[in-house]
């Protein structure tokens, strides 16, 4: 493999860790509050109106640098051929161009719950059209996130991508499904951090590991 390719894989794979990282930090500019009990538009509700505009737009930001790691992608699942590759970094794109679109949506709640505060409303009907706004896109998301861990579990199984077949453990549909025993090992801050930003932080894992694996091959 070139110096260039090199480059450019080790680049895009910093580029989806910041990715995460960034996206991350939205969620909680969001609706983090530390220690809180309230519900989702309870504490969106009594956010900064510019707590809220900072955290849509480092969705977008994010969403750019996630773009950018479908590349990382496809270089690691180049070995299967180009249409393969290309399929995996494709379905990966439209998942990022999703974050972005979700992540966005959200400021929808937040600020439907501030109108409601500031006029003494229901806050959590308030709240309602976001939520269902983000729930419709979440369910469109799923269908390129399937292909994608389709396509990156077979290519890693067959032992002809450029990952170790243990990559699989870290493929993001597998933290994913183990969501409640994940959390229920953390305990405090960093359980409530991790809460309240679950699939960025399975990203943020998925790439720093990807990263340095192919930094190093």
């Amino acid at each position: 493999m070139s110096l260039e390719s090199i480059t450019i894989i080790r680049l895009c794979g910093i580029a989806g860790i910041l990715g995460a990282l960034i996206t991350g930090m939205g969620d909680l500019l969001y609706h983090h509050i530390p220690g809180s009990k309230q519900t989702l538009a309870e504490r969106m509700s009594s956010l900064p109106q510019k707590r809220l505009v900072t955290a849509g737009i480092l969705g977008l930001i994010g969403s750019w640098l996630y773009f950018f790691g479908a590349f990382h992608l496809y270089y690691a699942f180049l070995p299967l051929g180009n249409n393969f590759a290309l399929a995996v970094s494709l379905s990966f794109a439209l998942v990022a161009i999703c974050y972005g679109v979700g992540h966005a949506s959200y400021y929808a709640i937040g600020s439907s719950a501030k109108v409601a505060r500031e006029n003494q409303l229901d806050i959590e009907s308030a709240g309602k059209t976001g939520e269902a706004l983000f729930s419709k896109l979440v369910l469109i998301t799923y269908a390129p996130v399937a292909i994608a861990m389709l396509l990156m579990l077979y290519g890693i199984v067959s032992g002809r991508s450029a990952y170790p077949i243990w990559m699989v453990v870290f493929l993001p549909i597998v933290p994913y499904l183990l969501r409640v025993p994940v959390l229920k090992i953390l305990r405090g801050r960093a359980h409530e951090l991790v809460r309240d930003s679950y699939d960025n932080f399975v990203l943020l894992v998925f790439f720093l590991m990807s990263t340095i694996v192919l930094w190093i091959k």
